[in-house]
């Protein structure tokens, strides 16, 4: 089977690193694999290359515009013909659109998987989003807020309509306290340190200005503390002010993009993720899958994935002062945090493990 998959980009992020687990998946079982990212490779992008898979950059740089839109549609057509996949696997929104037009000039199987909350795009694109939306032949959420939202307000046909759940291998992310103390060590941290740590990217619907200033809150009690923010984006500079202003540079660690999160979760404590918005998370699944307690907002399908007061704590995102008492209470509380850890890693096998192998069904039977 041959299988083209079309994201919008490459960077660290949820659909990225999903996309990178399916694409690996497929090859391992013997599929012809090919990607194509339409901006600039990521960190995601230039690891999927190393692995060998064949990824082509369409180099886009910023938002698309209707101009674009057309030179982009006409090579994006070609790659499809050339290829001739048995389907098309298209994520996020541009390149989800952009592969719906391509069906009106030439015929494939599409599948789409949005990896983003539908709800918080303007009226415009939502409007855009039901007016092409029939040309899927089968449309994917990964979340149960997502599929939700797609059927009853956009009114995908539910025939059509699939719900595969973000998932996480954890086989391969599991606790290891032996490694944990290295990595520990390297990020200059010691064991007595509690590390929180967030992996999303550095942009406003992360929230991570609430979650700097709670840390502060708690930080200036507690000077046994840490804090690891995994990822990159437009907020950086503005994070890393407050950072300086607050002289909290020795305890904030600003890891950037990352290639392989594990060995930073691992040297972490607790998971924290504030967001406004959020479909469902495979950062969460991946820390919940190396037993940390989480503390995420009450935002997309967190509150499934965390059962409050058993596996972390869920919360109003721009609480920051019941944010603040949250993360003092998991930071004070040892037992706590390992009670919750191992109900959060269980909650996380029995629900949320690979599902990369419903995809391949899928593509089987609409091919």
């Amino acid at each position: 089977m041959k299988i083209l998959y079309v994201i919008t980009s490459t960077e660290m992020g949820g659909a990225e690193t999903a996309l990178r687990h399916l694409a690996c998946y497929a090859k391992e079982k013997g599929h012809e694999v090919k990607i194509i990212c339409l901006k600039e490779l990521g960190s995601v992008g230039k690891n999927i290359r190393a692995r060998g898979l064949d990824l082509v950059s369409f180099h886009l740089k910023g938002k698309l515009n209707p101009y674009q839109n057309m030179g982009v549609l006409a090579r994006l057509i070609g790659e499809i013909q050339n290829f001739n996949p048995s389907v098309v696997h298209a994520m996020l929104f541009r390149a989800i659109e952009l592969c719906r037009l391509a069906k009106r000039r030439t015929n494939f199987k599409l599948i789409t998987t949005p990896h983003y909350d539908l709800s918080k795009k303007n009226y415009f694109l939502r409007i855009l989003d039901r007016a092409l939306k029939d040309a899927d032949d089968v449309s994917v959420a990964e979340s149960n807020y997502v599929h939700l939202f797609l059927k009853e307000k956009q009114k995908y046909n539910k025939a059509k309509l699939r719900y595969i759940p973000n998932s996480v291998n954890t086989d391969v992310f599991i606790p290891n306290k032996d490694l944990a103390r290295k990595e520990r060590e390297k990020l200059g941290f010691s064991a007595q340190d509690t590390l929180f740590i967030c992996v999303a990217r550095l942009s406003a619907e992360k929230n991570h200005q609430t979650l700097l200033k709670s840390f502060a809150a708690v930080k200036a009690k507690n000077p046994k503390m840490g804090l690891i923010l995994v990822g990159d984006g437009p907020e950086n500079a503005k994070l890393k002010e407050f950072v300086y202003l607050h002289h909290l540079e020795k305890d904030v660690c600003f890891a950037g993009e990352v290639s392989n999160v594990y060995p930073f979760l691992l040297a972490s404590d607790i998971f924290v993720l504030p967001s406004l918005e959020e479909s469902l998370p495979i950062s969460l699944l991946e820390s919940c899958s190396c037993a940390l307690p989480a503390i995420v907002s009450k935002v997309g399908d967190m509150p499934q994935v965390v059962e409050h007061g058993k596996s972390g704590f869920v919360f109003n995102g721009e609480d920051s002062l019941l944010l603040s008492v949250l993360m003092a209470e998991l930071s004070e509380n040892k037992n706590l945090r390992q009670e919750m850890g191992l109900s959060a890693r269980n909650r996380i096998k029995k629900y949320y493990s690979c599902s990369e192998e419903k995809y391949l069904e899928l593509y089987q039977k609409i091919q």
